[in-house]
């Protein structure tokens, strides 16, 4: 799994687009992640502002732990999703032109054992419209890892173009891959520290088991869609950078 590590001065983030190795390794294998992107200050400064606009998890059910319409309830969490660092990263994965097709907060509560069941983002995502390059950016407020709910995705499973779904009665991530028609053998766990962020593709089969720990697990999570695309979910959506 590709992790570039960028050495910089405390508190200094630098703007830059995706390297060639790492724009091989989204395309090859359907993600992505990018190590020390955000500063400590800066994932303070969003866990203060979460702390205030969070809403109560529900204790059992589809929506458990999800925070929707993120990037709408705050100045500050707006600026989050709208970061022309992370555009600037995106631009060659996400284009013509880049838009907001939905935000939101997925929280793992200390001890929750809520699953999110193996699926595709764009099994969900097609009801409201096609796109050739929508993908999200799944950034965790806490260091993650198999003890508290990291993602697990199947390298290149992204190729596969989307697949049927079988849908759950329970946990979260409901429409989910039929496990006994798709092979998760490959699965590997995506272990990242907090101010990492990980960039995924609307077809890779991704999922997250409970929390473990003690320790709350939060993860701020927006998908980008080109601007060409005349819909996002509802009013969610919107036009940060116009196709040229």
């Amino acid at each position: 799994m590709l992790q570039c590590n960028q050495t910089k001065p405390q508190g200094v983030i630098e703007v830059r687009k995706l390297t060639g190795e790492e724009q091989k390794h989204y395309d090859e294998f359907g993600y992505v992640v990018i190590s020390n992107f955000f500063s400590a200050d800066e994932l303070s400064e969003i866990n203060e502002e979460l702390d205030g606009c969070e809403t109560p998890a529900q204790t059992s059910g589809e929506h458990e732990g999800f925070t929707y319409q993120l990037a709408m309830l705050t100045d500050k969490t707006k600026q989050f999703a709208q970061d022309e660092r992370i555009l600037n990263l995106l631009e060659d994965i996400v284009k013509p032109g880049i838009s907001i097709f939905s935000s939101k907060l997925l929280t793992k509560l200390p001890g929750s054992a809520s699953v999110c069941h193996w699926h595709q983002d764009d099994a969900y995502y097609t009801e409201v419209a096609n796109s050739h390059t929508r993908m999200s950016i799944w950034v965790p407020l806490q260091d993650t890892d198999e003890r508290n709910g990291c993602l697990w995705i199947v390298p290149g499973s992204h190729k596969t173009g989307l697949q049927s779904h079988t849908v759950k009665d329970n946990g979260t991530c409901r429409k989910a891959l039929d496990e006994n028609r798709v092979d998760l053998s490959k699965a590997v766990p995506v272990r990242m520290e907090a101010g990492s962020m990980l960039l995924f593709n609307a077809l890779t089969w991704h999922s997250s088991q409970g929390n473990e720990t003690d320790q709350v697990r939060r993860a701020f999570i927006v998908s980008y869609q080109e601007a060409t695309v005349p819909l996002g979910r509802g009013k969610q959506h919107v036009i940060l950078r116009p196709a040229n």
